[in-house]
């Protein structure tokens, strides 16, 4: 898969093009959407929850199927693309998956988001943008969120000569970050990094996209605790050590191989600001074809410049 340098966006205008609803089909035609995911290059690579794919994925570690990301575009057309292989992280709740769209539509780029791995503190406002239920109940918000999308369509797998209806909704909804585990919160359910706020997540959110005031993505929805302000987020660090399959980074390395998230950050594939050319990151670059090798990047340290930032229409 090629590659090409993006350009340095620091926001898209429609915020709902850069994330993506995640749905299961049975063999029966009935729908399960299970989660939301979010673009982190213009060829279709999402970052989930692992929870969110997991039952999906067989002993080969090949996803089952079919499990489809939906992706929008901003006249809000919508088109299916069906999910081929995920890369499981080794300790957060964290997954990075290739996919495909339909004949005619494997060409278009994949919109998204600047990310940053400079994580939230106690006291910060975040927010995230996720997918969830048509008819989901928002009473006793602390924050009032907003709907910004209804969807609902009937769609076909002619393959599989099934067709099913599709309902969702995208909603912003906004909190306060009210602690940190630099260590992990537990040793079972959480022993990763994350932060906890009182941002009210729904079914299908996990998995979706946390924003920073400049409306950069700064961590992932895990987990929370129906009918409490009690919700967990992942720090974007996490999604480092993910890789994919086959990319070539054109023009400079052609050759197709594995290559992980930061990789193809510090090459400009994947949008982080500060560069991570700002970071002081040892790393794994994992690949299938290689034994794992140690890497070590020396870099400034990272200096904000929030002025230069251009909001997104996402705002807190």
């Amino acid at each position: 898969m090629k590659l090409y340098r993006q350009r340095r966006q620091q926001g898209i205008a429609d915020g709902i093009t850069g994330i993506a609803p995640i749905y299961k089909v049975s063999l029966e035609g009935e729908v399960d959407l299970i989660g939301t995911g979010f673009w982190i290059t213009e060829k279709g690579h999402l970052i989930t929850a692992w929870h969110v794919i997991a039952d999906n994925i067989g002993d080969d570690d090949v996803d089952r199927g079919p499990i489809y990301a939906i992706q929008t575009y901003a006249d809000r057309t919508v088109v299916p693309s069906v999910s081929r292989k995920s890369c499981q992280h080794p300790l957060y709740d964290l997954a990075l998956s290739e996919t495909l769209g339909p004949g005619g539509h494997d060409a278009d780029p994949t919109w998204t988001f600047s990310m940053t791995l400079t994580e939230p503190t106690v006291g910060d406002f975040v927010g995230t943008y996720s997918f969830l239920s048509f008819d989901q109940d928002f009473d006793g918000e602390k924050y009032e969120g907003i709907s910004t999308d209804h969807f609902h369509g009937t769609l076909g797998i002619p393959d599989l000569g099934l067709t099913y209806e599709l309902r969702f909704a995208a909603r912003i909804n906004r909190g306060e970050v009210l602690e940190v585990f630099p260590e992990g919160r537990d040793r079972v359910m959480m022993p990763f990094p994350c932060f906890r706020s009182d941002i009210p997540i729904y079914g299908a959110n996990s998995g979706g996209p946390v924003f920073n005031r400049a409306g950069q993505v700064c961590g992932v929805n895990c987990t929370s605790y129906e009918g409490q302000d009690i919700t967990f987020h992942m720090p974007l660090k996490g999604i480092l050590e993910l890789w994919a399959r086959d990319i070539e980074l054109i023009p400079e390395d052609p050759n197709p191989r594995n290559r992980s998230v930061i990789e193809m950050g510090l090459t400009d594939r994947i949008c982080f600001y500060p560069r991570l050319s700002k970071f002081v990151i040892p790393f794994w670059v994992c690949s299938s074809a290689c034994p794992m090798v140690a890497l070590s990047h020396c870099m400034d340290t990272v200096e904000h410049n929030h002025q230069a930032l251009e909001r997104s229409r996402y705002q807190l």
